[in-house]
């Protein structure tokens, strides 16, 4: 799992959400196991219990480690009548190795076995297992003392004031204490090793685990106690309130896995879920991170870099687009989403190709035991997604869905004259997964990806400033990709993933008689990393990924503009082709993790990466990152690399162009255009809730390509120069019982010149201000409401300052002004979000409404220009908008 990297933790039905925006090494955390008791008792008859007297500390899966991946597996033991265990389930599984590593150490406890009536019995019961990396790593060092600090909670979540607790010290010494109101105690530790913590409270059920303690840790623990059940029939549960028979919470170590890049914020699955403005979708979320601007037409913009220079992967394969039509949804599940991995600068150098930022969505393990349904359906598309295992070692999850768009548009704009659909805008996505686990060692995986948007119209009359362009304009992206996937352990310190996949993309624009663009290619992506732990400080990456496939290009239209010109369609020149072309970029990397000492994390690695379509050349990318607590909860983090990423097929083409044989369409002898980045921070934790970080930036961008008047037949040059800098804020509330939220700031100027000669101007994706506010309270009962403001500066763009009449075509010829050296006045926006959630037996129910734009602000998007240029009128974005939606799982 991996800021910017988030990491989402969920808790649905036993199962964990990661969305990774990434930076940092991780606070000491620990690696333990705890017994509770399943809420309906496996062993009724059993008098007395079985009691845990020999526990064996499982190996960290070494891969998983590497990752900093941490969790909990619920296991289910059946303990014979000497006390051994003779078999163990894994009822709610991690994966990752996890599974494998808990079950073969549960394998060798030695229980009291349990008694009925004085005789012993075999008996059974449910045990989980708790691994947390950050443990794994602060066990290794030489230590003196340690600090526990407990949080109890009880029913709905909410904190246990005066909650007793026995601690039974590794050296056969007891304390006793009592939680604060806020269900809390913190004791010092003068020794380390095992601690037995005896927890009681009025109303709930008693706990008592043992946990093991590593020198010098600083470990938070939460435990939640369950409600005492009547021996009476089961009732109806309150609306509003947790079912008995909710899969029960567990002890719970909260600490950050050690990354491998700069920066990193975690969100929690309640917080995508209930995050007001985003409909429960999890990519979505991420637009409310610092560093991202708010997205033009669904277009994630990164650190004020091009749309085109971030890079979407989903486990590793490379896909066209995140969200759907405007950015109304993305373009794969939340419900089978493990983790989103989003770095908007200084990643590792697993990732190439691209100088802005990266998105790597990773998909989920279905679950190994049941079956599981969610369905959505809300006003704008609806979805169904299922999983279940097929045998212990075979599970599956399928996801689709579709929207409504065409159907509300269909409605609304059928009485428009100029304009006729024959085809109405619609989206729909489909994800399908088959894991399969041979062995503890092995886990394979084939995934099913596709998604497509299309949209087709009739412009029953042409425009007035383009006469030309009428007639029918369609527009469709789209992809189909399969992958299959092999994780394998060769031992604790070494351990492999290998990735294969094969998917075709597609981009067709169609625009009345002067344009049209079909863009279809395969892209073949071949990846192996191989890890392993060198001694305790130092960790290896090493990697190869190689990308290709054919391409076939047609195009039919007109050169583009040098960046910041108003295209005409009437004056610019034509360029028709129809080529095909293939690519071929291989690359590889080697990586380092170093932990010199227990505060000091440092992550050197160099990547290079060959690109056939750009002149036959090499790009080496040295990259470093670093992350330092210079005192308690206090971390200075930085980095700085080079990022090379290649042309666009057509930039690069040399096909020859139809209508002028003396051009081509691109530049075959085009650089690779380059980006260095320059980060430093620091962030502090106040409390377990409340953090800040703050962070600056710079970026240096050479060799980009510019689209210039043909010299000697080339469109395209590697003469533009760029920089970007700014800084990030973020001060955040995790989520408590009742409250999340956060502020976000973004401050940051992004520069562009089309050559050395010429001065720097505003960029067309520059947004200075950026600033998200949103909070969410949970009212009680099931009910939780929830606000989001934002305020952007409004975006840049080109002013017409006059016109020119052309006598031969009747039409007029746009003069514009100095390129984006006006803006679009201010976005703001509030939106609101109410839910209202009932729990039953073997499911819940929840129900959403989602209010966008609450105040109705008409928020500009452009401006549209009469025939001559000498009116014009603003085009404004959203209106006023309600999305009332529910959610049912079982």
């Amino acid at each position: 799992m991996h800021l910017p990297g988030v990491v989402l933790n969920r808790r649905i039905h036993a199962r964990a959400l990661a969305i990774t925006l990434s930076v940092g090494a991780p606070a000491a955390a620990q690696i333990g196991a705890t017994t509770q008791a399943d809420p309906t008792p496996v062993t009724p008859a059993a008098t007395s219990a079985p009691r845990l007297t020999q526990f064996v500390q499982a190996d960290y899966p070494a891969d998983a480690l590497a990752q900093g991946l941490e969790g909990s597996v619920l296991l289910e033991l059946t303990v014979d009548p000497t006390g051994h265990v003779s078999q163990v389930t894994v009822v709610q599984p991690l994966g990752h190795g996890f599974d494998e590593a808990a079950t073969a150490a549960a394998r060798t406890f030695v229980f009291e076995p349990a008694r009925r009536d004085g005789v012993v019995v075999a008996s059974i019961l449910r045990y989980r297992y708790r691994f947390s990396a950050a443990a794994a790593r602060a066990a290794q060092q030489p230590q003196v003392h340690a600090l526990l600090r407990v949080t109890v909670r009880g029913r709905g979540d909410q904190p246990l004031a005066g909650a007793a607790v026995s601690l039974t010290l590794p050296d056969g010494t007891t304390r006793q204490a009592t939680s604060d109101e806020r269900g809390a105690f913190r004791v010092e530790l003068d020794s380390v090793g095992s601690v037995r913590i005896a927890l009681s409270a009025d109303g709930h059920e008693p706990m008592e685990v043992t946990e093991t303690v590593a020198d010098r840790e600083d470990l938070g623990l939460t435990y939640r106690l369950s409600p005492v059940r009547a021996a009476a029939p089961p009732t109806t549960p309150t609306p509003g309130e947790p079912s008995a028979t909710e899969p029960e919470d567990e002890a719970t170590v909260r600490a950050r896995r050690p990354p491998r890049e700069v920066t990193r914020q975690s969100l929690e699955f309640r917080e995508i879920l209930r995050m007001p403005g985003t409909g429960g979708d999890a990519l979505r979320a991420v637009q409310n991170f610092p560093g991202v601007a708010r997205a033009i037409n669904g277009l994630l913009i990164v650190r004020g870099s091009t749309p085109q220079d971030t890079q979407i992967f989903a486990d590793g394969t490379s896909i066209p687009l995140i969200y759907h039509f405007g950015g109304l949804s993305s373009v794969i599940s939340t419900e089978l989403l493990d983790r989103i991995d989003f770095y908007p600068g200084n990643y590792s150098a697993r990732y190439g190709r691209a100088q802005g930022g990266i998105v790597d969505v990773g998909l989920r393990s279905p679950r190994r035991q049941g079956y599981r349904f969610v369905a959505n359906i809300n006003l704008i598309d609806a979805s169904l997604f299922v999983e279940g295992a097929i045998t212990r070692n075979l599970s599956f999850a399928v996801s689709f869905r579709r929207s409504y768009v065409d159907a509300i548009l269909g409605a609304v704009l059928g009485g428009i004259d100029a304009v006729s659909f024959t085809s109405l805008p619609v989206y729909w996505d489909y994800q399908g997964l088959l894991e399969y686990r041979p062995s503890p060692r092995d886990r394979v995986r084939l995934a099913l990806l596709g998604s497509d948007d299309s949209l087709s119209l009739l412009l029953n009359r042409p425009s007035e400033t383009a006469p030309r362009f009428s007639g029918s304009f369609s527009t469709g992206i789209g992809f189909h990709a399969g992958q299959v996937l092999w994780d394998h352990t060769f031992s604790p310190t070494i351990s492999s993933r290998a990735m294969f996949s094969a998917s075709r993309n597609s981009i067709n624009i169609g625009g009345g008689e002067v344009f049209g663009l079909d863009l279809n290619f395969w892209n073949l992506t071949g990846r192996y990393e191989l890890t392993a732990q060198v001694n305790r400080r130092v960790r290896a990456n090493l990697g190869v990924d190689i990308v290709g496939g054919p391409a076939e290009i047609r195009f039919n239209g007109v050169r583009m503009p040098s960046e910041g010109q108003m295209p005409n369609l009437q004056n610019l020149a034509r360029v028709s082709t129809q080529s095909s072309d293939s690519l071929y970029r291989p690359g590889a990397y080697a990586e380092l993790e170093i932990t010199p000492t227990p505060r000091l994390r440092l992550i050197p690695s160099l990547r290079a990466d060959y690109t056939r379509d750009a002149n036959r050349s090499w790009a080496v990318q040295p990259r470093l990152s670093f992350r330092w607590e210079f005192t308690r909860d206090w971390f200075l983090k930085g980095g700085l690399g080079v990022f090379n990423q290649p042309p666009q097929p057509q930039q690069s083409s040399g096909a020859v162009n139809s209508f002028n044989p003396a051009t081509t369409v691109g530049n075959p002898f085009l650089a690779t255009q380059r980006s260095v980045h320059y980060g430093l921070g620091m962030e502090h934790n106040f409390s377990q809730y409340l953090s800040l970080s703050v962070e600056g930036f710079y970026k240096d961008l050479d060799q980009q390509i510019i689209s210039q008047p043909s010299i000697q037949g080339l469109p395209y040059f590697n003469s533009g120069i760029g920089r970007i800098y700014g800084g990030e804020i973020l001060f955040r509330h995790r989520p408590s019982a009742r409250f999340f939220g956060w502020l976000a700031y973004t401050i940051s100027r992004s520069e562009r010149r089309d050559s050395p000669e010429s001065a720097y101007r505003i960029f067309q994706f520059d947004q200075t201000h950026i600033l998200t506010l949103i909070g969410s309270y949970r009212l009680g009962r099931g009910w939780e409401v929830g606000l989001r403001f934002r305020f952007v500066t409004g975006n840049p763009t080109t002013p017409i300052i006059g016109a020119v009449y052309n006598g031969d075509t009747g039409t007029y010829t746009q003069i514009p002004g100095a390129p984006f050296s006006a803006r679009n006045a201010p976005f703001h926006q509030l939106d609101l979000r109410v839910d209202k959630t009932w729990t039953f037996r073997r499911g819940s129910l929840n129900l959403f409404l989602e209010v966008l734009n609450v105040y109705n602000n008409a928020n500009p998007e452009g401006v549209q220009y009469n025939y001559n240029y000498t009116q014009s009128n603003t085009v404004t974005g959203i209106p006023f908008f309600p999305n009332l939606g529910v959610r049912f799982e079982y």
